[in-house]
């Protein structure tokens, strides 16, 4: 196949433009509706290779820099555009408008057919761009065919149904109604779409709902969990209570006491609440048992003193009669008898060293 770009060099640049106009466009007279412009597009596609789209395009440009208004220039610049997107993308230039500006300038010129047949190629290949829909939507309300762009946007707003965007058909919707306010089909479908909208909305918010609601109940068990895991560790702390170290009971006490203090409610408080009110009733009862022991060796103590005074007493009853040896019996009775603090130990005890003295002497 023979190609233009190769030949650039040694030609005259008006020819080789005619050339690229062609190889583009093909015959000037040839009816170019939307199908011919797609075949040419996807002719270009296949045909030139990147280079030779490259070249192409600088030659174009550089022609359309003279001749802007040139629309055999501009019809070719947009159908290497739509076949190689990048090469208009390399020198800045926006596809969209100028793919416009051909419109407009072929409307200008009396063909708006050819205008529609280029903004309707453009519109299915830059489906994003709605400059583009709005732009072939005034060709076709210029041109009388407001049942075709009806239509046009009918099936634009059933495309974005069957994609589940129901929101982006409504637009699509209203533009049908400021053309054709008698169809009340339209009208129900608006409002069928606005109350689905608002049913999938209401539906997404108790959905949303739900989910923080069940975020709140998981935050709170994890929380309660955690808390219930560090009062247990609080719990395994606490000291033994046993009967033969005393003041473990107090320890042990005084730490459920606290633990009921500042926590309050657990699952474990019941058994805590038992089990302080069972310690209190063995410290009751500890301390009942050791003010018991303690009258009971209060008695025994005065019962010793008692006695420790009467064999005072008969020690210093012998020692008046001379009976030295009884006497001596008798202090040492009442001696081991005596509390420490009894006030009499003092004497006692020199009454027994002397006696004791007397009788190592009498042994003599």
């Amino acid at each position: 196949m023979h190609d233009p770009a190769t030949d650039i060099p040694s030609q005259d640049s008006q020819l080789i433009v005619e050339d690229v106009v062609s190889a583009l466009t093909g015959d000037v007279e040839a009816i170019l509706d939307a199908d011919r412009l797609r075949s040419q597009m996807e002719r270009a596609a296949e045909e030139f290779d990147r280079r030779t789209a490259h070249a192409f395009g600088r030659a174009l440009l550089d022609s359309l820099c003279d001749d802007p208004g040139n629309l055999r220039l501009l019809e070719a610049l947009v159908i290497l555009g739509l076949a190689h997107p990048d090469v208009l993308g390399e020198h800045r230039i926006s596809l969209a408008v100028e793919g416009r500006r051909l419109a407009v300038l072929l409307e200008r010129s009396g063909d708006p057919d050819r205008a529609r047949s280029v903004l309707e190629l453009l519109a299915n290949n830059m489906p994003t761009e709605r400059t583009i829909d709005q732009e072939l939507a005034g060709v076709l309300r210029r041109s009388g065919k407001t049942e075709e762009l009806v239509e046009r946007y009918l099936a634009r707003a059933e495309e974005c149904i069957k994609d589940g965007k129901p929101s982006e058909a409504i637009p699509w919707l209203q533009e049908i109604l400021l053309l054709d306010r008698t169809r009340r089909d339209v009208a129900r479908m608006i409002r069928d779409l606005r109350y689905q909208e608002a049913e999938k909305s209401n539906r997404s918010k108790r959905r949303w709902r739900l989910l923080f609601v069940l975020l709140l109940v998981s935050t709170g068990v994890s929380a309660l969990i955690a808390r219930e895991v560090s009062i247990r560790r609080t719990y395994d702390g606490l000291p033994e209570a046993s009967l033969e170290t005393p003041s473990t009971l107090h320890e042990r006490r005084a730490g459920l006491q606290a633990m009921l203090d500042d926590y309050r409610v657990w699952s474990g408080m019941v058994g805590v609440t038992q089990e302080r009110d069972t310690l209190d009733t063995r410290i009751a009862d500890h301390e009942r048992e050791m003010a018991a022991e303690g009258r009971r060796n209060a008695r025994v103590a005065v019962q010793r003193q008692e006695m420790a005074e009467a064999a005072r007493m008969r020690g210093l009853m012998h020692s008046e009669r001379g009976e030295f040896d009884e006497a001596l019996v008798s202090f040492q009775e009442a001696l081991e008898r005596s509390q420490p603090d009894w006030e009499h130990r003092a004497q006692l005890q020199v009454d027994i060293d002397a006696l004791e003295k007397w009788q190592a002497d009498q042994g003599e």
